[in-house]
Order: C-alpha cells, then sequence, then structure tokens
C-alpha cells in the first residue's frame, strides 16, 4: 500500500467520521443497538478507492483493539470486538471496499445496499456463532429492526455523496 500524502489524510478524516458517527447511539431491546456507523462505512466506501475504504476501516478496528473508545457508547478494546456485535464489526472493512468497487460499476445506491447484505450476513453469523441462537430469532434481532434505518443511511450517504463529489478533490479513483 503506498499512499500519497493526500490519500492518507482522506483516510485518516474518514476513520475520524467514523469514530465520530459511531457515538450516536440509540439501544434496543436486545444486543444490537442502533448506530451511525454504517452511514460513515456507506459515507466513506464512496469517497475512497477500494484499496483506502478496506484500509480505513482496518485502522478503525485497530483502533478500537488497542483500546481507544471509538466503538459505539465509547467502547474499545478486545472485548468489543469479540462480543455480539464484533461480527458486524469485521464486516466493515470487506463491506466498505465492496461498496467502493461496485459503487464504480454500478448505481450507488446498489453498491450500498450489496453492502449491508455482506454487513448482515457476517455480523449475523457471528451473532448466531457466539449465542447459539437459530436463524429466525437472530434475523429478528439483527437485521430485521434495522431494514429500514439502512434504507434511509443509504439514502442519506448517497445524496451527501453527490454534493461533496464535485466540490472535491478524490483520490485517484475518480
Amino acid at each position: 500500500m503506498n499512499f500519497k500524502v493526500k490519500e492518507i489524510c482522506y483516510c485518516a478524516l474518514m476513520v475520524c467520521l467514523l469514530a465520530l458517527l459511531s457515538q450516536i447511539k440509540i439501544d434496543l431491546p436486545g444486543y444490537v443497538p442502533i448506530t451511525l456507523q454504517t452511514l460513515a462505512v456507506y459515507l466513506l466506501s464512496l469517497v475512497l478507492t477500494p484499496q483506502e475504504a478496506f484500509f480505513t476501516c482496518f485502522v478503525y478496528l485497530l483502533m478500537g483493539a488497542i483500546g481507544l473508545p471509538v466503538f459505539a457508547g465509547f467502547h474499545g478494546g478486545i472485548a468489543s470486538l469479540v462480543g455480539y456485535t464484533g461480527g458486524y464489526l469485521f464486516a466493515f472493512p470487506i463491506m466498505a471496499m465492496l461498496i467502493s468497487y461496485l459503487s464504480r460499476k454500478y448505481s450507488s445506491y446498489i453498491a450500498c445496499f450489496i453492502g449491508s447484505l455482506v454487513c448482515y450476513i457476517i455480523g449475523t453469523a457471528w451473532f448466531m456463532l457466539l449465542t447459539k441462537m437459530a436463524l429466525g430469532p437472530s434475523l429478528m434481532m439483527c437485521v430485521i429492526p434495522f431494514i429500514p434505518g439502512d434504507f434511509v443511511k443509504i439514502l442519506i450517504s448517497v445524496m451527501i455523496y453527490n454534493k461533496i463529489k464535485d466540490r472535491i478533490s478524490l483520490t485517484s479513483a475518480f
């Protein structure tokens, strides 16, 4: 990975945005809260190249792993990564790279939707592994309540991206 200073700055700004939006959290009954983390992942994925998007989310996970309070509710540490929602966190780099790649070939909306599906699959599989819960109840707890909010987050992130893409000098992918 040979990033230029400009690209490193974009990645750093996006890590900050991801950490900031992660703190906006609404607890639901159960294990998985509503956060704006995915809004940040959608947006950074649209702005950055696939490699940069993956790197940005990976750095975010490393920051949390070493104990910095960047995860939802100002949490950090390995416990957050191996807990019930850890699968969703681990899905972020893959989700970001996939959205970034697909958004250059297809609609940004479609790319974000497919990225969400990947996040749901990885996160829910992890949740099921830890809780030994069946698929149906896991979907009711970890996916179904979040679909409407994720549609709204996708709409917002694509609208923001469409407003800023002509105003900023984006990285080499453009």
